[in-house]
């Protein structure tokens, strides 16, 4: 067996709306209700789907911790920092970084639930 790409992850947020709109204004995602407490993000050839907490489908009885997501493009950072300031979000960390194809400039800022959002450029 050779796993090929990730197809879809879940995150379990505290607004669907919220987050909805934040993912589509600053990351240019599409977005889609999947029902009650249920949305989904697409970008490529990628899925992200986000559960209401304490909603039917989010995990309950864990604690959950904040994910971390890593996204690649290929506009030159300076343009991904600009970017994200016009959008009003803080960009917490930056720099060089291990990638899994080698080394990969990148900025960090977390979306309305703390989630750790790292978007990259080789």
């Amino acid at each position: 067996m050779k796993i090929e790409r990730i197809d879809h992850l879940n995150l379990t947020v505290a607004d669907i709306g919220r987050s909805v709109e934040f993912y589509r204004r600053v990351l240019g995602m599409n977005t889609e209700s999947m029902g009650e407490g249920r949305a989904a993000l697409y970008f490529g050839q990628q899925k992200i789907h986000l559960d209401a907490a304490g909603g039917a489908t989010a995990m309950s009885g864990e604690k959950r911790m904040p994910a971390h997501i890593c996204f690649v493009t290929e506009a030159p950072i300076g343009e991904v920092k600009a970017h994200l300031e016009s959008c009003g979000v803080a960009v917490r960390m930056e720099g060089p970084r291990a990638g899994a194809l080698g080394t990969i400039q990148s900025v960090y800022f977390d979306d309305p639930d703390q989630n750790s959002i790292e978007i990259s450029s080789y």
